[in-house]
């Protein structure tokens, strides 16, 4: 129990992290608004809420990242609030963000074992003991395919998420704080890792856990608080929470079920024709059509080649294969730059590394894709600029504080809608959706549902990939379920539920 100083008064509190009317505002933009809570030693305290909410400006100012304006921060009864990070981070508290921060030309164990380098002076660090211990880190999550040797800038997006919890983990912290940490994890991946939270639990490890995956959530949590617009909600015990609550407390309604009413699509021309495609590595022998106005959506695992057909589409990687006809033309040596005049668009999966331009304002990400509709002459029209893209982020919804703000300031649901904006900039005919929901939050997902469905009343057509077989199922009018490059089957009608769905491309994984 320990002893803790407020306002003059001093209090007695068994909690070992308590959090006292925290308040901070970015531009006039309110992040937190009073916020109050306690968190226990070895309990798994999860932090939910809307993109916006709140949840990773306080993850940053329990880590010390991010100064408060107001309130305070106590540890073991002592005041931290606005200590510099090394400081926090040398009483025990270690934090993995949302926004990757690995150093890209440094190895794996180099990575993992950086922040030990100030323990010592001049030469007694050694890196032979790092890579070595790197190893056994690596063993121990299961990792047995990267050397510790390897460059981050050379591994793939899951594999960069696993080096950045593993970072924090490898610190040996009381506290833990993790944001996100299974927005690029694949299912196993994800399991991996929550048997090592359980771990570390089991040892008297504190983790603050900062998530959108509800599931997730509810499965590894002791209690749960919820932040709605910077303010606390609640804060509830993992045996008195269930998804429709939690719904609920984060966005202050309840989620409406939908199902697309699907027509058949008979005796049309298809928009989009692919016949035996092939990029000579991933995809073999690709052929199916795509009709105007319909959602098409891409099932699978990852790794079954949904990513792949997507850039082949858009031109992207080269068709080595088969021919692909848009509106009846055969379209050889597709690039982007064609594929966007053609009206062609494409939404990466990966927003922060192929979509967005984090380091620029809101004005260049949104018209960089299409120039053409901004210039006079040689030169760029700044005002029409302005006009167009706060037409833009209006007509989207995005919460910003000014059209020079840093795409990189705006939440992940903002970021989001922002790349939206980009592609739908481009009045695109076929836009391609890869994870177009990717790390957001049950909200923004309802948004980002809504303008799909708007769209394609208006009278485009999408290309759906995802990894979340609900999602698929609420917003396709056909279903392909990829596996190993390959279309394995059409689904239609009273097919596209998530048990057939599912069935499908796991019993063939199985039996491959």
């Amino acid at each position: 129990m320990s002893r803790l100083r407020w306002e003059g008064i001093y209090l007695m509190s068994d909690a070992l992290l308590q959090i006292k009317n925290l308040y901070k505002k970015f531009r006039g933009v309110q992040a937190l608004d009073d916020v109050s809570l306690d968190i226990e030693k070895g309990e798994v305290h999860s932090i939910i809420g809307e993109n916006g909410a709140g949840k990773s400006t306080l993850i940053k100012i329990i880590s010390g990242v991010v100064r408060a304006d107001e309130g305070q921060v106590i540890l073991r009864g002592e005041s931290i609030l606005n200590l510099p990070a090394a400081k926090i981070f040398a009483r025990g508290i270690s934090a993995s963000y949302q926004e990757n921060s690995l150093f890209d030309n440094l190895t794996i164990a180099q990575n993992l074992f950086i922040s030990s380098l100030y323990r010592y002076k001049g030469f007694n660090f050694s890196w032979e003991k790092a890579i070595s211990g790197a190893r056994k880190i690596l063993d121990y999550f299961g990792i047995n395919n990267v050397d510790p040797l390897e460059t981050v800038s050379e591994l793939p997006p899951e594999t960069r998420q696993i080096i950045e919890i593993l970072k924090t983990v490898s610190r040996k912290a009381d506290i833990l704080c993790l944001d996100e940490p299974t927005a690029s994890l694949t299912e196993s991946g994800a399991e991996s890792l929550f048997k090592l939270l359980n771990d570390l639990k089991s040892k008297g490890i504190t983790i603050i856990y900062v998530s959108h995956n509800l599931d997730e959530v509810l499965k590894i949590s002791d209690r749960i608080t919820v932040l709605r617009d910077g303010k606390k909600v609640e804060t509830i015990e993992k045996k008195s929470a269930d998804k429709s609550i939690l719904h609920q407390l984060m966005i202050g309604r309840e989620i409406m079920q939908r199902q697309r009413q699907k027509a058949p699509y008979t005796g049309e021309k298809p928009v989009l024709k692919v016949l035996n495609a092939g990029d000579g590595g991933k995809l073999h022998d690709i052929s199916f059509e795509l009709y105007k106005g319909e959602v098409l959506g891409l099932a699978g695992l990852v790794g079954s080649g949904r990513t792949e057909l997507a850039w082949l589409l858009f031109g992207l990687s080269p068709l080595k294969s088969g021919n692909i006809y848009y509106n009846g033309a055969v379209m050889p040596g597709l690039s982007p730059a064609t594929a966007i005049k053609k009206g062609i668009m494409y939404l990466p999966e990966e927003r922060k590394l192929m979509g967005l331009f984090l380091g620029q304002d809101l004005k260049v990400n949104i018209t960089s894709s299409k120039l053409d509709k901004i210039r006079r002459g040689i030169m760029i029209n700044f005002r029409k600029e302005r006009i167009l893209t706060e037409e833009v982020l209006k007509s989207l919804g995005i919460k910003y504080a000014t059209l020079n703000q840093l795409a990189l300031k705006l939440s992940g649901g903002n970021q989001q809608k922002l790349l939206f904006g980009k592609c739908l900039f481009t009045d695109p005919e076929l836009l391609i959706l890869d994870e177009p929901t990717k790390g957001i939050d049950v909200g923004s997902k309802e948004e980002i549902y809504e303008l799909i469905e708007k769209l394609v009343d208006e009278g485009m057509t999408i290309i759906l990939i995802s990894s979340e077989v609900e999602e698929i199922c609420k917003l396709s009018d056909r279903v392909l379920i990829m596996v190993k490059g390959k279309i394995k089957d059409v689904y239609k009608g009273d097919k596209i539920n998530e048990k057939d769905i599912t069935s499908c491309y796991l019993q063939t994984e199985k039996r491959k």
